[in-house]
């Protein structure tokens, strides 16, 4: 039978045991190998934002309606799903 230690839980472990790798030290893990977390981070909320409506992004990620309505439009994709699905509704009752 094997130990689980609780360090081996951790993707990244960090300093101490039962602890995972803080925020800051993964960043400067990352930097030096040209991986920038804020701009990746960023990138994927845009790309959700132009794929989903704006509600439904400020609804599952908790953030301010103004705020998905932003990335939306950074997206360059508003109204597209709302569009597509009028056009679906619009060939179904054809």
């Amino acid at each position: 039978m094997t130990t689980d230690s609780a360090g081996e839980r951790w993707l990244l472990p960090g300093r101490f045991p039962a602890q995972h790798l803080s925020r800051g030290q993964l960043v400067r893990r990352l930097h030096p190998l040209g991986i920038r977390p804020r701009m990746a981070r960023n990138t994927a909320l845009v790309e959700l934002a132009s794929e989903l409506p704006a509600v439904m992004v400020s609804r599952l990620l908790g953030v301010h309606q103004d705020t998905a309505d932003s990335w939306n439009r950074i997206g360059g994709q508003d109204n597209v799903y709302a569009a597509e699905i009028a056009s679906r509704k619009q060939s179904i009752l054809s």
